[in-house]
């Protein structure tokens, strides 16, 4: 019978003897193929063949005079021959896999979610009915558990209880009452700031403006007023829709000064002996100088037992002065400056376009001023 060959189990051996080709040839008309095969030496050649056909292989050579050397599985027959002699891998995997899917048969969990005040009295109920963790799942039924549970809790508005993966999960929602409902009082609709009108619907009551009109704050848009069959008016809390475009603006100034420090040259020195608890001397001296940049130096005290250093203060004296700073870099810390205002301000509104104005004021300053322009519904009740 032919043996099964698949080139992922292969073996590799060291053929030696005399006239190596004759083997091969032999191996041919027997119809047993070698995947490879190279000479190594005078009278060595490396060989690879399917793991099916080694026992031929190995009785042929031995019939024959030829020795067979270090032979050694390939590719998947390696990992077989691996796992072979390290049988505790194969049957730890499968003993795992074995516990994974018997486990995968219970549940090892219950959630609640959503039951608000009924959270623990719905977890000791489920575990009263034996609703819980080491239930097989062939024995839950999600549908009576829901229908128990929507009968045992009649003010809780829906259940839904299922199972997923490993898990017994219960969600609830609530019921919420509907609000009472409140007379509405008579009211006009007001504008909640300025602006231009470009849409106007109207559900109650009479418009008091019209598309294109420039409006004010606090300005009456819709009067509670509504026309009767017999021409005459009676008075209802006014609804609408008012679209608008409306503008609001940040400013921010700078100085166009700012303040430069050059050395002078003059510089002074002085040290001290510290450890944690003291210094000395205790505080040092400040040089008369008007303005002064300082750097300090700390050196242990190298070979002492104790934690102390010296620290050295030096002091460069230097010079003050106002110099002009370039406007076109003022321009742009300005804006910047304006538009992050100018983006708090407008609290999430879409702005549909922006600009920048700059000023100089007295004091030396540029003042920038960041508009944007958005279209928003300004409709306010003015009922309190």
């Amino acid at each position: 019978m032919r043996p099964i060959r698949f080139s992922s189990f292969a073996h590799r051996f060291t053929l030696e003897g005399l006239n190596l080709e004759r083997f091969v040839n032999m191996l041919s008309s027997r119809d047993i193929p070698l995947l490879a095969f190279r000479r190594s030496g005078p009278r060595q050649m490396i060989c690879e063949a399917y793991q099916g056909d080694m026992p031929v292989i190995r009785a042929l050579a031995d019939e024959k005079g030829w020795k067979l050397l270090g032979e050694e599985p390939l590719r998947l027959a390696a990992w077989a021959d691996f796992l072979r002699r390290r049988w505790g891998i194969p049957l730890g995997a499968l003993l795992m896999v074995i516990l994974t899917v018997t486990l995968y048969q219970f549940i090892w969990q219950v959630q609640i979610y959503g039951a608000g005040p009924y959270q623990g009295d719905i977890a000791l109920y489920l575990r009263e009915e034996g609703y819980g963790p080491g239930m097989l799942k062939k024995n839950m039924d999600a549908r009576a558990l829901t229908r128990k549970l929507n009968y045992r809790y009649p003010k809780v508005a829906w259940f839904n209880a299922y199972v997923h993966d490993m898990t017994l999960v219960v969600d609830c929602v609530q019921g919420i009452p509907l609000p009472e409902e409140k007379t509405a009082e008579p009211g006009d609709v007001m504008a909640s700031q300025d602006g231009i009108v470009i849409s106007l619907q109207v559900h109650a009551g009479i418009a008091a403006v019209k598309v294109g009109d420039v409006v004010r704050k606090g300005q009456v848009l819709i009067r509670g007023l509504e026309r009767d069959a017999d021409e005459s008016f009676r008075s209802v809390q006014a609804r609408g829709i008012v679209n608008a475009r409306c503008w609001t603006a940040r400013s921010v100034k700078i100085s166009l000064y700012q303040v430069n420090s050059s050395p002078t040259g003059r510089s002074a020195w002085q040290r001290q002996l510290c450890s944690p608890l003291l210094c000395y001397p205790i505080s040092l001296q400040t040089p008369s100088f008007l303005a002064y940049d300082t750097q300090v130096n700390i050196t242990p005290l190298v070979g002492s037992f104790l934690p102390v250093w010296i620290r050295d203060v030096y002091f460069y004296e230097v010079a003050m002065e106002y110099v002009t700073r370039e406007e076109e870099q003022i321009r742009r810390e300005a804006a910047d400056a304006a538009f992050q205002r100018l983006s708090l301000a407008m609290s999430g509104n879409e702005m549909i376009d922006k600009w920048v104005d700059y000023c100089m004021i007295e004091g030396g300053f540029l003042q920038a001023t960041a508009t944007a322009e958005w279209i928003t519904d300004i409709c306010r009740s003015s009922r309190p």
